[in-house]
């Protein structure tokens, strides 16, 4: 018998052909309320077969469907044997029902941390800029900076912003307003509104963040995780950054911690620990590898600024590898931290470089950038000193007075990111099993620093700005680090508004 048509408000049961019914229904929870369908395989009524509708309600206690048809006013009861999703009508469906979740009820206010031009790196040239947050276009995301490390890498990014060839450093998270620049920091991130189909709202990521409360950015594409383990990626979009910086727009997805994992074995690193140590342990072991290549068997270095976390990383890399003589230079007020790490065979002030033993061949690893310094050194250690390495933007180290005859030396910049480029292609990296090393070392110098170093929590621009007067002007205690947010206090971090 065939089927009567019915009014808007009558369903219809229509029976599928046998051939349906062996089918396989074991997608039948993909389908939910408000889902594009195609109607397939009716054998009582044929004339709806390739309709599409959307399912308005169900399943019911029978299994079956309430399925509004587009064309015209009827409402069918369908099994779900006799359904398909329309793949197209679908991904329209999600784009939309994104961008109505992503849309704001309220206007959003950011806060972000500027640097005036022409006044250098004083806490006098910082600003506070609110701006109200932009809605985002296609392929952009809106990024809420959770929390960023800050210490001298990160000011060092602001100083080789200024420099020619490291200029793209002001260049990662660009601000719109003429007489004003900013770097990065090492922080995390999440996403709180999305327009990348790959990109979904709740994403955690890791990696360069400006100091703000939140950024908008667009997504250049998504990497996904590799075959040995490697994270997935979210690559974002900065203007005027070279091929040789591309790694800065990597973000890496990470999960948001459940629990306070230990540091020691195979558990997660703690969150604050990584933003502080995991950048400075990886430059230092690469500056590890450069002396390797380029001065083979000598077994002396002199690490000037003996207290940095940059320097003290080093100095457990070359004692790691077994290093016979490593010897930390620092000003008086941090000789006794020095001496507590434990990291150096022996530490002097600057005062005492005269009293150096000068009976070793030498490197010397430059993190003072002070050329009275270096030529003082030189004079003590005569032929014996052959490698200087600069840590550093060079053009702004105090240049040397009265220098009474020409280096000596092989003097050298070190360069990270030059040299991520040519260890790919070192017999000392490649063979040695290097990588494997960085990865398995850092859990246990994360639990040597944690003995000496305190994590200190800043909280919005004030404390920001008392924070990075200090540690701009060397005043700040070298056992200390420094976490910071620009968000509320009473925000909770895991919230994702709608």
């Amino acid at each position: 018998m065939a089927s009567r048509i019915l009014q808007p408000a009558d369903k219809e049961n229509v029976e599928p052909s046998s051939a349906s019914q062996q089918a396989d229904v074991s997608g039948t929870t993909t389908l939910f309320k408000g889902a594009p369908v195609l109607i397939r395989g009716l054998q009582g009524a044929p004339e709806y077969n390739g309709c599409k509708g959307v399912i308005r309600s169900g399943p019911a206690e029978n299994g079956r469907y309430e399925v509004a048809l587009e064309s015209g006013d009827k409402v069918l009861s369908l099994k779900a044997a006799n359904l398909n999703l329309d793949v197209d009508s679908l991904k329209e469906y999600v784009a939309k029902k994104r961008e109505e979740k992503s849309k704001r009820t309220l206007p959003l206010t950011d806060l972000a941390i500027v640097w005036s031009k022409g006044r250098g790196l004083t806490a006098k040239a910082l600003v506070e800029k609110c701006l109200q947050v932009p809605e985002l276009d296609d392929h952009q995301v809106l990024l809420r900076v959770d929390k960023f490390a800050f210490s001298h890498m990160s000011l060092g990014y602001l100083v080789k912003g200024f420099t020619r060839t490291f200029s793209a450093y002001h260049n990662f998270y660009q601000f719109g307003e003429d007489g004003f620049y900013r770097s990065a920091c090492w922080g995390y991130a999440t996403v709180v509104e999305s327009r990348h189909p790959k990109v979904a709202v709740g994403t955690r990521l890791y990696g360069l963040m400006p100091p703000s409360k939140y950024q908008v950015m667009p997504v250049g594409g998504t990497v996904p995780r590799g075959r040995n383990g490697e994270p997935p990626l979210v690559e974002l979009t900065m203007t005027d950054v070279p091929f040789n910086l591309r790694r800065f727009q990597e973000m890496e997805v990470v999960e948001t911690p459940t629990d306070e994992t230990q540091i020691d074995g195979e558990a997660a690193l703690l969150e604050d620990w990584r933003l502080v140590l995991k950048e400075i342990y990886t430059m230092a072991f690469y500056m590890d590898e450069n002396l390797l290549v380029d001065t083979g068997m000598i077994n002396s270095v002199i690490i000037s600024c003996a207290s940095a976390k940059t320097a003290l990383a080093l100095a457990y890399c070359l004692r790691m590898r077994e290093m016979r003589y490593v010897v930390g230079l620092t000003s008086a007020e941090h000789l006794e931290f020095v001496k507590s790490t434990n990291l150096y065979h022996e530490v002097y002030t600057y005062d005492d470089v005269d009293a150096l033993p000068n009976n070793r061949t030498v490197v010397y690893m430059d993190f003072k950038c002070e050329g009275d310094l270096r030529h003082r050194l030189t004079l003590r250690m005569g032929t014996n000193l052959m490698y200087n390495m600069v840590v550093g933007p060079a053009v702004f180290q105090k240049k040397v007075t009265d220098q009474i005859f020409e280096k000596r030396a092989r003097e050298v910049l070190f360069d990270e990111s030059s040299w991520r480029e040519r260890r790919r292609m070192v017999a000392e990296v490649t063979k040695t099993g290097r990588n494997e090393m960085l990865r398995d070392s850092f859990p246990a110098f994360v639990s040597r620093m944690r003995e000496h170093f305190q994590l200190r929590r800043v909280s919005g621009p004030e404390e920001f700005r008392k924070m990075y007067e200090s540690v701009a002007s060397n005043e700040a205690p070298p056992g200390e680090a420094y976490i910071c947010s620009l968000q509320p206090e009473d925000q909770e971090i895991d919230e994702i508004f709608a």
